[in-house]
Formats: structure tokens, sequence, C-alpha cells
């Protein structure tokens, strides 16, 4: 993954031990889908994944909102360019030649407009000695990690849990409505290799925050950590 994508407030320093009020949990699997609800491709890949999260409380599953088909005659009421770019540097990282939607990526390592249940059980995150643990205490996200490699990429990503509907009204999908899962509102990346850090951003009330460490040469997902 590149370094492009946003800049963080970082405060790293030894900290004193404060009561932090929430604790993460650690995913098994990350499942993330490149969708739209402009394509009539989609549906079904929206569909699966949300099964995927119904059924298996360890995976993470997390749906991105791209733009570039807003054209078609509806603009993705949760669409946003930086997804697209988060799609285009995970496209750069697999040397693929090009973007597409519905798009699943597993574990930030494989991807396909597809994938049956079982795919997603074979590929879960590395067991590797990357320790990550993040917390929440008030308007501060705190999150540290151990043997993360040189150079290693944090996202933190905001998401809606649960399922979202759009009752779409116009373009390939008019009349149908659309739901989603685990929507994606914010995707926020800094460089980093695992040091306790400090991030002060506003915290939304509802909103759950995902914490992907990735390796920075093949973006692959090497650990993760969720709070809800």
């Amino acid at each position: 993954m590149t370094r492009s994508l946003f800049t963080l407030a970082l405060l790293v320093s030894a900290f004193a031990s404060p009561a932090y009020a929430d604790e993460a949990s650690n995913p098994t699997h990350v499942v993330e889908l490149f969708t739209s609800q402009g394509c009539s491709s989609c549906p079904p890949a929206n569909k699966f994944v949300g099964k995927i999260a119904e059924e298996n409380p360890d995976a993470l599953v997390l749906s991105y909102g791209v733009s570039y088909w807003d054209y078609l005659g509806w603009k993705d009421t949760f669409g946003d360019p930086k997804f697209t770019q988060r799609q285009r540097e995970y496209r750069d990282a697999f040397g693929a030649s090009n973007i597409y939607t519905p798009q699943i990526i597993l574990g930030g390592s494989a991807h396909s407009p597809r994938y049956s249940k079982s795919d997603v059980e074979s590929m879960a995150l590395p067991d590797n000695k990357v320790l990550i643990e993040a917390k929440r205490d008030g308007d501060w996200l705190y999150v540290e990690a151990e043997n993360t490699p040189k150079g290693a990429i944090l996202d933190i990503v905001s998401f809606w849990p649960g399922e979202q509907e759009v009752d779409v009204k116009r373009g390939e999908n008019r009349g149908r409505t659309i739901k989603l899962t685990n929507v994606v509102a914010d995707v926020k990346a800094i460089d980093w290799n695992g040091q306790a850090a400090k991030i002060n951003q506003p915290l939304q009330e509802g909103m759950s925050y995902a914490f992907l460490v990735h390796h920075p040469e093949t973006a692959k997902i090497l650990e993760a950590a969720v709070l809800d």
C-alpha cells in the first residue's frame, strides 16, 4: 500500500497507563468488498459478504462504495473517491491491470469478483508474531503492536456496523433495495512501525473502528483489530 492516502496527528511517546473504556477484538479473517449501488452485478456480492459477517463472528467484513460508476445514473450514497484510490492501491500491489466491481479482497492478498464460503475460510490472517492492541478513551484512539515489519502501514477504517439499506431510484438498479454490510465511512493511513501511539480524531457515536496492519510492499494484512 502506498503512503499517500491521509496523514493523522500522531503522538508517540512512553505513555502512562490510563483507564481505557473499550478494548479491541482481533478477527481471524478480513473480507473487503468494493461495490457500487449503481452496479447491477454487485447485489449478489453484497449478499455474500453479509452472510459471511452473519455466520462468522470472527470475520471482519468491510464494504467500500466506489465512485466511478456514478455516471450510470445513480450516485452511490456511500461512495467516495478515496475508496476508489484504495482499490487502485490494491491493484498496484497485486500487479493487476484494472479495478472492477464487485471486487472481494481476502486478507489483503487475493482478489476476485466472487468467492465461496470455503474460499474465505481458507484465507485466514497469517499466524505470525505480529500483535496489535487498540483501545479507546474519550476522543483518543490508542494503538500499539509488536513485531511489525519496517515501514508497516496502519489503516484506520471507520465503519457503520451492521446492515444499511438504500432504495435506488435510478440507474442499473432502479427500483431495487440495496443491502450493504459494515459500510465504510472513512479510511486513514499512517506510516507506522508498531510503536505506541495516541491518535486524536473525532469519534462518532455508533461508529466502529478497524485497525489493519499492512505489509509495506505486498499490502497483505498481517494483523487486525476492531473496536465496536
